[in-house]
């Protein structure tokens, strides 16, 4: 008889199924069955610590009513499909209760001696029937049609139990002298009671389906419910019984387990319709046997006593337990027939998707399933009566050999099998040694075609190590090959050297031409830099516009940088990408490491900060990795996690430049200018933190913090009289501000928050940030202007791009660059730049602002060309709000002449 756990069977929904389910609609219930335990682990405890009064009054009929309480909670949530037998067990359970609260309050309450029996103990014993109905319910819910081998299985455990009942438990209430019928027949009905219920659990047990763990708490309370009445009848039998001791312990496991049982989410599978009949098996036949030889062994106890005095009840349970035993034994021969039956397993295997062979011990082809000719290509005439390794590859036909002189294996290889086409196949073969099963007597081989899954599973891992766009590796394998190049340079104690390389300014590329554009560029320049290397080089491409390289061969140290000029000179010339000639420039870092001194991770790191030391340094280049670069690199992360802190720390303050009439020296305005006041190296200029802001993304909350300190400032001045309407604040964004989604959130906050009109604050974007983000930043720039906020163009001139092409955008302001300031005064071609600048701003509507003005020569020659507005050295540096505030309070607001 199996009565351990078995595997989920089908039942309209799957117990797997419906174990999910359980877990979906009752998360906490399989916690909450938990708690019940634990709950009722205390209250045994309280009980067996406190005096006999308050344990019966009090915590008693606590642990009693609780399992009633927690059936019902465990059949509400759970909703089990047959709820009638699980009330009924919560019935039963309360009568028992309520019978305990009888005996405890007449006892310990009104002082009274209970008689035995009484009205109480019919109570009791209903609880019997009761719950034997609700079993009875599950049982019938639960059993297929009629299992006759499961009802002579627990009739046969029932008898064995039932006897060794008789003997210990009834049999002592019939022969004493001191009590009367009814008493003797009233304390008989408990064990038999007991005895009804182990029945229907023995019934449950040996019946279909699994048995989960709401039954084994069942079955626990059961037994401990026998326990406890066999101790306490034989106790008062011998007049030792005495109330609240640890046998009290029985009915509260009895107790706790019938209401853990319904709580735990399991209690549905005990009303799920089995479709399966239970199996033969060694464990299930062991126990039934058993419980067939309790007779004899009882009364072979009893001999060796020398008193047998149970000679009828033994004898009138052999018999019984004999045509219990042959009945079964009639229908066992017919189920192990079945089970053996080849029509059974031709059954199994007829419809199978895989091929199944059985081979003899020589290899011969004895038996094969309809689907072997589909999946070895091969009618079944070509197969029966010829030996299998005629199909396989030489190692797996050694293999083959090995299995057919082993017993008892089970295993699962991967096996080349000839098609009847010829061609290769990729099997999956499952090989279970049953020869010594009659029904089967050979080589159970499963074949699997894993044909195209292999195919597919090399082409994924091809793709997770090759970039699908260029067919070059990836990151992931140029990585390895970096390690195993290391690993070879050790040997021969060489270098290995790493290019990174990343095409300059491809994303205007995307913008410009879209994406398809960009990917087929892409693919041109993997093909020209393809042909710059050698043969032993590797080329990756690490995704984006970033691309490696690793040169291993040779004399790397020196061969390095010719490597990378070669690379720049097979971009030289200009790709054709649909209609249009897209130069490609590339900016290239050289790393050169040497085996055990240098990693694999180490070059690549070092390569890249190359790389980008080559962008800051003007593009289109490459630069060798010097050790020095690894520490500017650490300098920059500590200026960066400094600069958070300075952020959230107050340690940034704003200077202000003012904007002047170059024709009076009039303050028309003035520039929110940032600076850091670190508590070690003093003041900190912007050119020293900014670029390290842009690169890790500080530059937003840096900008939207100086945005509303500047407004504030602002309005301060404004409150205070010192300035009039016309009066503005200038500051700058930058690009990575401008493409953020909170850029407008932080103007309408900063003017909210100074109460400044919109017309009041001048945002200044760079040229070469509008240049990088045409479309993004036009649609911006836009929304601003909405708000009534005047923009400009900064650093113009040094964007290459034309003022016409910016004249889509909303701007008010063109600021001329220091670089073009510098030039004039006795300049002809600074001249005729900065008049060929200010007349088209005119044209288009805009005020040009001369930027860097340092000399009284700079500023006569921007009044003749009618540049009118100019802010530098010559009329006032930048300077702290406090001394910006003075400035404003002189009369007129002058500060030079012109």
């Amino acid at each position: 008889m199996k009565i351990g756990p078995e595997l989920p069977m089908s039942c309209g929904m799957g117990m797997g199924a419906r174990r999910r389910e359980n877990i979906v609609r009752g998360g906490t219930a399989s916690a909450l069955w938990k708690w019940y335990l634990v709950t009722g682990f205390v209250l045994s405890v309280a009980y067996l610590v406190l005096s006999p009064a308050p344990a019966k009054l009090i915590v008693w009929p606590a642990i009693g009513w609780s399992s009633v309480a927690a059936i019902v909670v465990g059949v509400r949530r759970h909703r089990p499909d047959a709820r009638v037998a699980w009330y009924l067990l919560a019935l039963g359970l309360a009568t028992f209760i309520v019978g305990d609260d009888l005996y405890s309050f007449q006892n310990l309450v009104q002082h009274a001696d209970v008689p035995f029996p009484s009205l109480i103990d019919v109570v009791y014993l209903a609880m019997y029937p009761i719950l034997a109905a609700g079993l009875v319910l599950l049982i019938r819910r639960r059993t297929p049609g009629r299992d006759r081998a499961s009802l002579l299985d627990a009739a046969i455990i029932t008898c064995g139990a039932g006897l060794l009942s008789w003997m210990i438990l009834i049999v002592p209430y019939f022969r004493t002298q001191d009590i009367g019928v009814l008493e003797r027949l009233t304390s008989i009905a408990y064990p038999l009671g007991d005895i009804a219920l182990l029945a229907m659990i023995v019934r449950l047990a040996v019946g279909s389906g699994r048995r989960p763990i709401a039954f084994w708490l069942l079955a626990t309370g059961v037994v401990n419910l026998l326990v406890a009445d066999a101790l306490y009848g034989y106790l008062n039998l011998a007049g030792l019984w005495h109330e609240h001791n640890v046998i009290d312990g029985g009915w509260i496991v009895f107790y706790v387990g019938w209401g853990a049982a319904a709580l735990h989410p399991s209690m549905r599978e005990l009303s799920v319709r089995a479709s399966d009949s239970p199996r033969v098996s060694r464990r299930r036949l062991a126990v039934v046997g058993s419980a067939a030889l309790i007779p004899p062994t009882v009364l072979f106890v009893e001999q060796l006593q020398g008193n047998v005095v149970d000679g009828a009840a033994i004898a009138i349970t052999s018999a019984v337990l004999f045509v219990l035993v042959l009945a079964r034994t009639s229908g066992l021969a017919g189920e192990v027939s079945e089970q053996r039956s080849e029509a059974r397993f031709q059954s199994l295997v007829t419809h199978a998707s895989d091929a199944i062979l059985v081979v003899d011990d020589a290899g011969f082809v004895r038996y094969q399933t309809p689907s072997a000719a589909r999946v070895l290509g091969c009618e079944a005439s070509e197969l029966l009566d010829r030996p299998i390794g005629d199909l396989l590859a030489a190692d797996d036909e050694r293999q083959l050999g090995v299995l057919l002189v082993t017993a008892g294996v089970t295993t699962t290889v991967e096996w080349q099998v000839r098609s009847g086409d010829g061609t290769w196949r990729d099997m999956e073969v499952t090989a279970a040694d049953l020869r010594d099963d009659l029904g089967i007597d050979g080589l159970v081989l499963t074949m699997r075609d894993i044909t195209e899954r292999k195919a597919l599973d090399a082409e994924l891992r091809r793709q997770a190590l090759h970039d699908t766009l260029t067919s070059l590796p990836n990151r992931s394998l140029f990585h390895d090959r970096v390690v195993h190049a290391l690993s070879r340079a050790f040997r021969r104690q060489g270098d290995v050297g790493v290019l990174f390389l990343d095409l300059d300014d491809f994303k205007m590329v995307n913008d410009s031409l879209g994406h398809p554009a960009g990917d087929d560029l892409l693919v041109g320049v993997a093909a020209r830099l393809l042909t710059a290397l050698k043969s032993g080089d590797t080329l990756a491409r690490f995704g984006g516009d970033e691309f490696a390289v690793l040169l291993e061969d040779g004399d790397v140290s020196l061969a390095a940088e010719a490597v990378a000029q070669r690379l720049q000179d097979a971009l030289r010339e200009p790709f054709r990408v649909g209609d249009e000639d897209v130069p490609v420039h590339v900016s290239i870092g050289i790393a050169v490491g040497r085996a055990g001194v240098d990693t694999a991770s180490g070059l690549l790191r070092d390569a890249d900060l190359a790389m980008y030391v080559a962008k800051r340094n003007g593009k289109s280049r490459f630069e060798r990795f010097v050790p020095e670069m690894h520490e500017q690199a650490i300098r920059r992360l500590e200026v960066a996690s400094e600069l958070r802190g300075a952020i959230d720390n107050g340690q940034l303050v704003v200077f202000y430049q003012p904007i002047v009439a170059v024709a009076t020296g009039r303050m028309l305005g003035a520039e929110a200018l940032v600076r850091w006041n670190h508590p070690h190296r003093g003041l900190i200029q912007p050119n020293d933190f900014i670029p390290v802001a842009e690169t890790t993304g500080l530059v937003i909350p840096l900008g939207a913090w100086v945005l509303e300190e500047a407004c504030r400032q602002m309005g301060a001045w404004r409150q205070a009289g010192l300035v009039d309407d016309t009066f503005y604040v200038s500051v700058n964004l930058s690009a990575r501000h401008l493409r953020d989604a909170s850029v407008l959130d932080d103007v309408i906050h900063a003017l909210d928050a100074s109460g400044m009109p919109a017309s009041a604050l001048l945002i200044e974007v760079t040229e070469t940030g509008l240049v990088e983000d045409l479309d993004p930043a036009g649609t911006v720039l836009h929304d601003l202007k909405a708000l009534g906020v005047r923009l400009a163009i900064d650093d113009f001139g040094t964007g290459y791009s034309s003022l016409a092409r910016l004249s889509t955008f909303p701007l008010d302001v063109v600021k001329i660059d220091k670089s073009f300031v510098d030039r004039l005064a006795g300049n002809a071609d600074g001249d005729a730049m900065v008049r060929a600048v200010v007349d088209l701003s005119h044209t288009l509507g805009m005020t040009t602002v001369a930027e860097g003005v340092e000399d009284p020569e700079q500023a006569a020659a921007l009044s003749r060309l009618g540049c009118t507005v100019a802010q530098g050295f010559l009329f006032a540096r930048p300077m702290p709000a406090a001394d910006m505030t003075g400035a404003l309070g002189l009369e007129g607001r002058e500060l030079v002449a012109p």
